[in-house]
């Protein structure tokens, strides 16, 4: 599995509506155009080939970042919402 952090831009109030439910199938949406995805490279090819088709490439855009073990442990977020996974790190209560 890896990780991934999907940020997009259509023109288009039909193409971004039909863009943001595909990606909602697929990761957990951190801001009205960003998902973070985790899915291993086979899916992400899928996920690429199915927003593509639903892009016209003359105006919208898409970014896939892929991020490394490390460096998508060290995200944070301030504001409300929070994230909606379970911190699983260990702690010992002193």
């Amino acid at each position: 599995m890896s990780h991934w952090l999907v940020i997009y831009d259509i023109r288009n109030d039909t193409r971004l509506r039909k863009v943001a439910k595909r990606m909602e199938g697929y990761g957990v949406r951190v801001q009205k155009s960003v998902f973070e995805v985790e899915a291993s490279s086979k899916i992400i090819e899928r996920l690429r080939k199915e927003i593509r088709e639903l892009l016209n490439v003359e105006e919208d855009y898409v970014v896939y970042f892929e991020i490394c073990e490390r460096d998508w442990q060290k995200r944070e977020k301030y504001g409300p919402g929070g994230y909606a996974e379970e911190d699983t790190r260990p702690y010992k209560i002193l």
